[in-house]
């Protein structure tokens, strides 16, 4: 009887979580709702799906359709990862480690890395290795190693970051083609980090064009680095037409997501009048924001304006 029931329960929790996912992806012409797919995933919880949990979880780490709400996602994750989850593992390891709950963390990405989930052997190298925690010896090699493995099992986050230890040469020979080869790898497949790395490294082979296309797909997720290479482009004209008004409101999108280089460059904008008025109040504004990260190039302007006056 108590293995009948437990049956039964496991088979009503799997039920439950599919109209869920229809709700949260939009599918089966339902109307996309997080807080539907909430509703349905906390009865999926009482009656002991484990998936629910994770996913749950995850909707209180962001306050997508409930109250935004940390602990609650740590308690559902630690629920579903005590119960052998290695997407939860992992997840509360990243929850932890961003709480500078670093021994712990550790403790749930080696539980995830050891049934093979590709985000707990990443997160463990870059948790030991790349940053040296729990005594280990800091080591980029060993690091480069676990993201090589990560990268053979299609890890996105992985072709970037080796990707850059390729650029950089640390742990790694260098090699700058690898480091393309693998930044393109990420970027094609959406990332916007990746996006941006590759943009950047193309500009800097003069390679304008394909620098250019994938700054665009940085700067459309939001990128603000990104946002603002776009301005500079737009205002050099090179991988593309001259645009003194695209490149200003592309400055002044980075500028607002507190871009520092974005900031400088929209105080020249005002300064200059290039794709606005010349408005010297604002160009000190935004001259000041830069300077007080520490920004040479906008203290050096900051000094002209006060020379003006």
């Amino acid at each position: 009887m108590e293995a009948a029931s437990s049956w039964t329960r496991k088979r009503r929790s799997g039920c439950i979580v599919w109209p869920q996912i229809a709700y949260r992806e939009g599918r089966l012409g339902l109307v996309k709702s997080d807080k539907k797919a909430a509703k349905i995933w906390k009865r999926a919880v009482e009656l002991g799906s484990v998936e629910a949990m994770v996913f749950l979880g995850e909707l209180y780490e962001h306050g997508n359709g409930v109250k935004l709400d940390k602990k609650k996602a740590e308690r559902l994750w630690r629920m579903a990862a005590d119960r052998g989850n290695a997407t939860a593992q992992c997840n509360l390891g990243v929850l932890l480690h961003s709480e500078e709950k670093f021994e712990e963390a550790f403790r749930y990405f080696a539980l995830a890395a050891d049934q093979g989930l590709t985000a707990g052997e990443l997160n463990l190298g870059i948790c030991v290795y790349r940053n040296g925690y729990f005594g280990v010896v800091k080591s980029e090699k060993k690091a480069a190693k676990i993201y090589r493995r990560a990268v053979e099992l299609g890890d996105v986050g992985a072709m970037r970051i080796l990707g850059t230890l390729y650029q950089n040469g640390s742990g790694v020979k260098l090699d700058k083609k690898k480091a393309e080869r693998l930044y393109r790898m990420a970027a094609d497949r959406g990332d916007a980090l990746a996006q941006y790395n590759l943009g950047a490294l193309l500009y800097s082979e003069q390679k304008f064009e394909d620098a250019f296309r994938y700054s665009v797909l940085a700067a459309d997720q939001g990128f603000a680095e990104a946002e603002n290479n776009l301005g500079v482009f737009y205002r050099d004209g090179r991988g593309t037409e001259q645009k003194i008004e695209e490149a200003f409101r592309y400055l002044t999108l980075a500028a607002n997501q507190g871009c520092t280089n974005g900031e400088f460059g929209l105080g020249i904008c005002y300064r200059n009048g290039e794709g606005t008025e010349v408005d010297l109040g604002k160009a000190r504004y935004w001259f000041e924001r830069a300077a007080a990260k520490g920004d040479e190039k906008a203290i050096e302007n900051l000094a002209r304006l006060d020379a003006q006056v």
